[in-house]
């Protein structure tokens, strides 16, 4: 996890984000995160989590753990509201939101806040 950090930013290393989203999981269980909120101390305890899964990793609780949790955040309500819609769905295999023909550039007109998600793939969300 060498060079995850420079002298003045931290960058979030791809190799991260499942041990990230596994550690989410594990305070979820223990009642920190609750209906994708956190309790208080929580994004500390995600960085002693991560710290003790990845080697060197270096990740700051503030703003780094807590950036990227309201990411993921956003991007998972991204995705709900998505296949909430008539005929959306969820590819398991290539983690990606599908839909009908056409359907997308209607929908991106209207929701062009949502636009990012049609090429991102989404490793850590299941259905």
């Amino acid at each position: 996890m060498d060079g995850a950090c420079s002298k003045k930013y931290t960058y979030w290393k791809e190799e991260l984000g499942k041990p990230f989203v596994d550690c989410i999981l594990k305070l979820v269980e223990k009642g920190q995160i609750v209906d994708a909120n956190c309790k208080n101390g929580a994004y500390n305890q995600l960085k002693k989590l991560l710290q003790e899964r990845v080697s060197g990793c270096r990740v700051k609780a503030y703003p780094n753990i807590e950036g990227r949790f309201k990411k993921l955040k956003k991007r998972w309500h991204a995705i709900t509201f998505m296949r909430k819609q008539s005929g959306w769905g969820w590819d398991e295999v290539n983690k990606c939101i599908v839909c009908p023909e056409g359907s997308w550039d209607d929908f991106a007109n209207v929701n062009d806040d949502l636009i990012y998600t049609r090429v991102f793939v989404h490793h850590s969300y299941t259905v």
